[in-house]
């Protein structure tokens, strides 16, 4: 049948085209661009085989007869590595092998006979690569859900509100990338997650809209209304007001919203579609936002607000808490106590908001140096103190030298003067593991109990910074072990 001359849109498909037949070949791979497809050409089973471990391809129409491995015996070794890609055989000899025998026996989504002429093979070319075009949507839709659920646990441990922003902009960026559809033949380079621009920009106490973290092109604290083109910042603005995910021709913006509540919006530069595809994105910024939220409240009862460790008040519960697990667990734990050598100097050569400045770096310092489930807290004045569970002295000690480390590489900049180094004095202490029976007590240990180990941590670790203070600043002094009070005989086995 004669086709007619049209103007052909690419259809961003890619077809693999096996057959030892030169000619057919050539023939079949203009007859497929004629439709808008790309076509990558292979003149044996060994050849296809290596070219689909190396790129991708929606639909292999596969000749079934060929020299050396046979159209089947290719599809018994390309799903060995490829369980997804639709298989359309392609034969002359069609009653050798009757279609629905093949269809059942091997893993193919089509049977042509050449005979049938070329409307029948793109037929089936069309029929394979809808079937394609479904799955790889089924695909994206379980991977988006996978990294949603992988993700949300990050965004719910304590950490400072900058970092979870940072990482929830992270996130955004990755599951956008998942969930878009493969690019076109035509786009050589595609942009990674690496270099995806993106911003995460919340409402202040004026209602104004700022970037708190940002990736590629943008930058924190500017304002998206002045970064963005007009038909984006109109999707923004839609996306606030209604709180619903919007998807434009070139981003997405998930609003961070609960109920009545709006904290912020979500923008990444990417292409997605699809219901199913929102749903993950919804179920995405609803995890986000609550995790905001709840960290929002966190730190204004925990946190301090100047340095952005915790505060005093939460360290002290912490403490409480950790010393019962630690007698629970039969296992020791370490506190480290640190004053800011010099303070009162910086204080008065360079004033109280350079002073400041040095705490908020301290505290950074400090952050950096620990583990995650260790606790910084701002003890009072330029005093920090970090403690350590499930942590000998030994190995206090090492992260002791490394918070040192940490600090001595840190400076503060006054408007006027010379950069000015920071340096503490350390005193650490180990409350030891004990060798209580703790299965068979007769009753609930008292709080009491609990709170006066914590106070002899606190003080012992006091002690030790006394000494490391006394040395001229700059040194870590061990100080004694703190042991477990016997217990009382009510409490005894």
């Amino acid at each position: 049948m004669a086709r007619k001359h049209r103007t052909v849109e690419p259809t961003g498909r890619r077809v693999l085209l096996a057959d030892d037949d030169p000619d057919y070949l050539e023939a079949t791979r203009l007859l497929l661009e004629s439709e808008g497809h790309t076509v990558i050409c292979a003149d044996s089973g060994p050849r296809a085989l290596r070219i689909l471990r190396e790129e991708t391809a929606d639909l292999l129409l596969l000749d079934y007869f060929m020299p050396g491995m046979t159209g089947e015996e290719v599809v018994t070794r390309l799903r060995e590595f490829d369980p997804y890609i639709q298989v359309v055989l392609q034969t002359g000899y069609s009653d050798e092998q009757p279609p629905r025998e093949m269809l059942r026996k091997l893993d193919i989504q089509g049977y042509y006979d050449k005979s049938e002429g070329p409307e029948k093979l793109l037929l089936w070319t069309d029929a394979g690569l809808k079937a394609a075009r479904v799955l790889q949507r089924v695909q994206r839709s379980r991977e988006g859900l996978r990294y949603v659920l992988e993700s949300s646990p990050t965004f719910h441990k304590v950490q400072p509100v900058g970092d979870l922003l940072a990482g929830i902009l992270r996130h955004a960026v990755g599951l956008v990338r998942t969930l878009s559809p493969p690019p076109r033949p035509s786009e050589s380079t595609t942009p990674d997650s690496e270099s995806t621009s993106g911003f995460l920009a919340m409402l202040n106490d004026d209602a104004e809209l700022r970037i708190r973290s940002a990736r590629g092109r943008f930058e924190a604290g500017q304002s998206p209304e002045e970064v963005l083109d007009p038909p984006l910042v109109a999707a923004l603005l839609e996306s606030l007001r209604s709180g619903e995910i919007q998807l434009t021709d070139s981003a997405t913006l998930l609003p961070l919203r609960i109920g009545e509540l709006t904290l912020g919006v979500v923008f990444v530069e990417g292409v997605v579609a699809g219901d199913q595809v929102v749903e993950l994105l919804r179920l995405f910024a609803s995890q986000a936002t609550v995790a905001v939220q709840s960290m929002q409240l966190y730190e204004v009862a925990a946190l301090d607000p100047l340095t952005g460790v915790h505060a005093r008040r939460f360290f002290e519960q912490w403490l409480r808490r950790e010393v019962r697990t630690a007698f629970r667990a039969q296992k020791p734990l370490s506190m480290l106590l640190l004053d800011i050598d010099g303070m009162r100097a910086i204080n008065d050569s360079a004033g109280h908001l350079v002073g400041d400045q040095a705490l908020v770096t301290a505290g950074q310092a400090l952050r950096g140096a620990v583990r995650d489930n260790d606790v910084v807290a701002r003890y009072g004045g330029d005093e920090f103190v970090v403690l350590l569970p499930e942590t000998p002295a030994p190995r206090a000690e090492k992260v002791a030298w490394r918070v040192v480390a940490a600090l001595n590489s840190q400076v503060v900049n006054p408007a006027e003067g010379e950069d000015l180094s920071l340096h503490c004095s350390l005193g650490l202490t180990e409350l030891g593991s004990h060798a209580f029976d703790t299965k068979n007590l007769r009753r609930t240990i008292p709080a009491t109990y609990f709170q006066q180990v914590a106070q002899s941590v606190v003080k012992q670790a006091s002690v030790a910074l006394e000494h490391a203070k006394s040395q001229g600043g700059g040194h870590l002094h061990l100080g004694d072990t703190v042991s477990w009070p016997e217990l009382a005989p009510d409490d005894e086995v």
